[in-house]
């Protein structure tokens, strides 16, 4: 399917903070070794040089042979009520805005810029993840591969931002719109320091350690990024 308009907003108010913290995620646990996932009990556990183990809420899946995104609620082995709180959360902001990705249990990849289907469906997934990232506040996700290119998503409780930095949201910025098709740059922008608490006058970032500067083209498009130390 086509993405919906009120898929398109939430994918531009979310990307950033997302992807903020997938980067923070990765820097803490990208070297595990294995993953274990135990969702009658709620708990994800990374096993490696650096374990560590999680309360998680369960979003959904996404399968590239039917090409299609299951949530967890309407998945048929019935996953008990507590670790679906996240999903069911995400259905009611897709109730209360009208957006039917949200609410459908079944949402074909459809048309799609990523040609495999593996590809489509992670992408597809994370949109899904992003919208469930703004309906509940829980923003560290992850996708796990679970067999045949299918990948299960969660969403973890209890992680917390570290602060942000200029040279990391020089990268989130500049890496979070390959991550999906973002249309709305300039929202995306303020969306971020708006989640974050931090100062923005339309064209520069005020962060703890210097400055941000976005120039956006006249389709609003991100042209360049400029950072600067407060220490330079």
């Amino acid at each position: 399917m086509t993405r919906s308009r009120g898929m398109d907003d939430l994918v531009s108010d979310g990307v950033f903070l997302a992807w903020e913290a997938q980067l923070q995620l990765a820097d803490l646990y990208d070297d595990h070794e294995r993953w274990n996932v135990d969702l009658a009990a709620g708990t994800l556990q990374f096993v490696g040089p650096h374990p560590g183990e999680f309360r998680i809420q369960l979003l959904g899946s996404a399968a590239p042979g039917p090409r299609s995104w299951l949530w967890g609620w309407a998945n048929p082995s019935q996953y008990p009520a507590s670790v679906l709180a996240a999903a069911n959360a995400t259905r009611a902001l897709g109730e209360r805005l009208g957006i039917p990705e949200l609410v459908q249990g079944e949402v074909p990849f459809g048309e799609h810029r990523q040609a495999d289907a593996a590809d489509a469906g992670y992408e597809f997934a994370w949109d899904m993840s992003i919208a469930a990232r703004l309906a509940t506040g829980s923003w560290f996700g992850f996708g796990g591969h679970v067999g045949g290119g299918s990948r299960l998503w969660v969403l973890f409780e209890g992680l917390l931002f570290a602060p942000p930095t200029v040279p990391r949201m020089v990268r989130v910025f500049g890496e979070g719109l390959q991550t999906t098709e973002v249309h709305d740059h300039r929202r995306a922008v303020g969306s971020w320091a708006s989640l974050r608490g931090v100062p923005w006058d339309g064209r520069t970032l005020t962060l703890a350690d210097g400055t941000i500067t976005v120039d956006f083209d006249e389709l609003g498009r991100i042209r360049d990024l400029q950072g600067s130390s407060a220490r330079a």
